[in-house]
């Protein structure tokens, strides 16, 4: 993991399946960890850094109040009120070495990644919330309608054939639960080293 990220145990990094509030194989534990991933290799070929402790969280807690699979402007906006209103994210996140003081981004970026439109650049949290949406939409593979036009960072472009080959090695292989994370990882290093 990138050492900016919280040193926690891998099974902590992303959501078990029984916290999402929709259980889905296009939107749950599998997706979230590959964003992750993608997550992982945005900041450091952006070199954002700084970032990689809030866009860790993000990238937990941006799907995990989806109630379907389809087309969704509010899921984000839900999933910032259950961080306000769960003390079991709260602490998930004060854990990881979050603050008080870095809710606001975490909630502006996981509520503007599903709504319509586009935050403008000028915004405060345009950087946090721009690295999770290019982290998201690298996972589009999955659906088999990525469109590298609507990605903020040039880095991204370059790493779609590394989403497809993550994806393809990976989903419907891996089985949800603790050890999933940790088992991508490993498919994720190795693709890297042959990259």
């Amino acid at each position: 993991m990138h050492p900016a990220f919280p040193s926690l145990p891998a099974e902590r990094l992303v959501p078990l399946p029984d916290l999402f509030w929709h259980p889905s194989t296009l939107h749950g534990q599998a997706h979230v960890s590959r964003v992750m991933v993608h997550a992982t290799r945005l900041v450091e070929a952006t070199g954002q850094h700084a970032l990689a402790p809030r866009l860790w969280a993000a990238v937990f807690l941006h799907d995990l109040a989806r109630r379907h699979d389809g087309r969704c402007h509010r899921h984000g906006g839900d999933a910032a009120r259950r961080l306000r209103e769960e003390p079991a994210l709260q602490r998930r996140l004060r854990d990881a070495g979050l603050a008080e003081a870095d809710l606001p981004a975490i909630e502006a970026a996981i509520t503007a990644h599903s709504a319509p439109g586009e935050m403008k650049r000028a915004h405060e949290h345009w950087a946090l919330t721009a690295l999770l949406k290019d982290a998201d939409g690298l996972d589009r593979v999955r659906l088999g309608d990525l469109d590298p036009r609507y990605f903020r960072h040039p880095e991204a472009h370059g790493m779609i054939d590394f989403a497809q080959a993550l994806f393809d090695v990976t989903d419907g292989v891996l089985a949800p639960g603790e050890g999933h994370f940790a088992a991508l990882w490993v498919e994720a290093e190795r693709l890297e080293r042959v990259g």
